[in-house]
């Protein structure tokens, strides 16, 4: 086991930001895990799991502990079922499903990072989430040393949320997914029914190529996210607020132009925070959306983006800052998708 010290992490994240981890393991195998842990344990020091650092923000002091970096890698396709590890890249995977013809991954092309982080995160986007097509995710029990395996209900999916996010010492292995063979498109998302309305209501899936739904998912998101070769961002820095039906109406009340949706992985209403921090719609006075050089992302204001050498203080408080005017402007607390360190 090779355990570095001061390992400098803004590389090893998607905002580029940030400064060293005291200790620092790349993990090949799940003995390497267990090893990093002992090692942690005989030190006392805290434990992060690091992935592929894309829903990541790391303080400008660093991590004061070890960081173990999951690298597992293989994918076993059989049938339908898809069993990858932890530190395969997930945008891969999800362009391998393509190419073997299993619907159920395309909506979720592009997102960055690791298929061990996507199942923590339970992400989601264009009408998709991932709790949608999981069979089961392996973990080790840091605790324990154990390894098991937590099945659908038992990971406590939510909306951008799992049970692993709230037990830390639970580090994913592997996950399965069930797709299928038979053409399930989603074209529920508002930018994907434009690009297939010529095809009529109803018409058989089977009509839609899988593969153009993926392209037009990737069109889309490059058209709405930073370029990270230019800047650094974490995608949407802040979650949706998910209201009840009848708040999410008296929100409408105030506002007749906000679009409410429902949402796959939970119960409520997804009401989309960037349209209220889109200057566009003209529906708050937004006091401030920059600090230093971090500010809300001009094509998609639910992303921060930052400029090269940017300090996470700054990111840090530009969250805060819109923390407060949204408080202060509709009465919701909006809660940071982001993991800061």
């Amino acid at each position: 086991m090779d355990i570095k010290e001061n390992v400098p992490l803004a590389p090893l994240t998607t905002f580029q930001i940030g400064g060293p981890a005291r200790y620092f393991i790349s993990a090949q195998s799940i003995e390497d895990i267990k090893a990093g842990l002992n090692f942690a344990r005989e030190k006392a020091l805290p434990v992060f799991i690091l992935g592929g650092g894309s829903n990541l923000l790391v303080s400008d002091k660093g991590y004061d502990g070890l960081v173990i970096k999951v690298e597992l890698r293989g994918v076993e396709i059989d049938d339908t079922t898809v069993i990858a590890a932890a530190g395969e890249g997930w945008d891969a995977l999800v362009e391998r499903s393509v190419n073997e013809k299993l619907w159920g991954l395309e909506n979720l092309s592009d997102i960055p990072g690791t298929v061990g982080g996507a199942v923590v995160q339970n992400i989601g986007a264009y009408g998709a989430a991932l709790s949608e097509t999981l069979l089961w995710a392996e973990v080790l029990d840091a605790s324990s040393g154990e390894v098991k395996k937590f099945f659908n209900l038992e990971c406590a999916f939510d909306y951008r949320n799992s049970v692993f996010k709230h037990l830390p010492n639970l580090v994913v292995l592997r996950a399965a997914f069930e797709l299928s063979k038979t053409p399930i498109p989603n074209t529920s998302y508002k930018d994907l029914a434009k690009l297939f309305n010529d095809l009529p209501a109803g018409e058989a899936g089977s009509s839609i190529d899988l593969a153009a739904i993926r392209q037009a998912v990737l069109g889309i998101r490059k058209a709405k996210f930073p370029d990270l070769s230019v800047e650094g961002t974490a995608g949407s820095f802040f979650k949706n607020p998910i209201l009840s039906l009848d708040d999410a109406n008296e929100l409408k009340a105030r506002f007749p132009l906000l679009p409410i949706f429902p949402m796959p992985e939970t119960t409520g209403i997804k009401v989309p925070l960037a349209w209220f921090l889109d200057a566009k719609n003209n529906a708050l006075t937004l006091d401030s959306t920059s600090v230093g050089g971090a500010r809300l992302f001009e094509k998609q204001p639910l992303v921060i983006a930052a400029k090269r050498n940017t300090s996470a203080g700054d990111v840090k408080n530009l969250a805060a800052a819109i923390q407060k005017q949204i408080k202060e402007k509709i009465n919701i607390f909006i809660e940071p998708e982001v993991k800061i360190i």
